[in-house]
């Protein structure tokens, strides 16, 4: 078992099925444009459902501040509210209280 001092982002988005893969884009977009270039950015993975209803966002960073600092972004707040036009979100900062690797 390993702990991480890190903290992690996860936003829980439903959307319209037809409308997945247009927010998946979407989410590409604004990672490759704008959030693996902010500091503290550690890592990011988009998840699919596979009945098209939701998609999962994980970005791991160095801390709850770099966090703040991304969403206080001018540029990251415009991917956030072209999100919110097509899907609703439900985001949260969590900790690794326990991870299991092979």
């Amino acid at each position: 078992m390993t702990t991480d001092n890190g903290i992690t982002f996860v936003n829980v988005v439903d959307v319209d099925p037809a409308r997945q893969a247009e927010l998946v884009a979407l989410l590409q977009e604004g990672a490759e444009r704008v959030i693996r270039h902010r500091p503290g950015f550690v890592s990011l993975t988009l998840l699919a459902s596979a009945d098209g209803s939701r998609v999962v966002n994980l970005a791991r960073w160095r801390s709850a501040d770099d966090v703040r600092a991304t969403q206080a972004d001018p540029a990251a707040a415009e991917y956030a509210a072209r999100t919110a036009a097509i899907a609703n979100a439900r985001p949260g900062l969590y900790t690794v209280a326990a991870q299991y690797d092979a």
